[in-house]
């Protein structure tokens, strides 16, 4: 999709791609939702301070598994700090990357798994995925505070959400979020920061 107009102040959104329900203007920071190929003004997209990141959108970097190139960014705040969300592709393959403090973990949505529900969101509860056994280590909430670029799904700044992440073996981690009317399940493993490279080149 492309040649499309802001709803806010009418300057040229960037090409969408075709994951994306979600995108920002650069031009008025307002935050667009594509609802069955309507442009919808759904506010604004926060603010964003900028810092030095182990990833940026549009630009590659190397992963244990591939190629990661972010279309899209997402800041929590979870009371005594903040994590981002990345949102791109693995050599073409949907991933979310999330960075707190250094530390770092990539992930791919999946269903819930079986016998999961907001009941299973409190520290020692285990759940069964794909084969292996998890247990949650953390539960707490955050809230969206701000986002660039382009997202799969679009999130509401100000909302918040329950959130849980599942240890399992060998860096493995499963977690979730729940909020009023919905959930999102994702499954992946921590990254060693030093096992992250840039890649040559810049996406288009």
């Amino acid at each position: 999709m492309s040649d499309r107009s802001c709803p806010n102040c009418g300057a040229a959104l960037p090409e969408i791609l075709a994951h994306a329900r979600m995108v920002n203007c650069d031009f008025c920071g307002t935050s667009v939702v594509l609802e069955d190929e309507v442009l919808l003004n759904a506010g604004t997209s926060g603010e964003m301070v900028t810092a030095p990141a182990l990833i940026e959108i549009g630009r590659a970097v190397r992963l244990p598994g591939g190629e990661f190139i972010a279309t899209g960014h997402v800041r929590y705040d979870y009371g005594r700090g903040h994590w981002d969300e990345y949102h791109g592709a693995l050599d073409g393959d949907g991933l979310w990357v999330s960075v707190d403090e250094g530390d770092v973990v990539a992930q791919q949505a999946i269903d819930a798994p079986k016998g999961a529900d907001r009941g299973t969101f409190r520290l020692d509860a285990t759940l069964e995925f794909d084969g292996v056994t998890y247990r949650c280590t953390e539960v707490s909430n955050a809230t969206a505070v701000a986002f660039r670029g382009q997202l799969p799904e679009p999130i509401v700044l100000g909302d918040t959400h329950l959130y849980a992440n599942f240890s399992g073996p060998g860096g493995m981690l499963l977690s979730g979020e729940s909020w009023d009317g919905g959930s999102a399940w994702f499954a992946g493993r921590w990254i060693d920061p030093f096992d992250m490279k840039p890649a040559d080149g810049i996406a288009s």
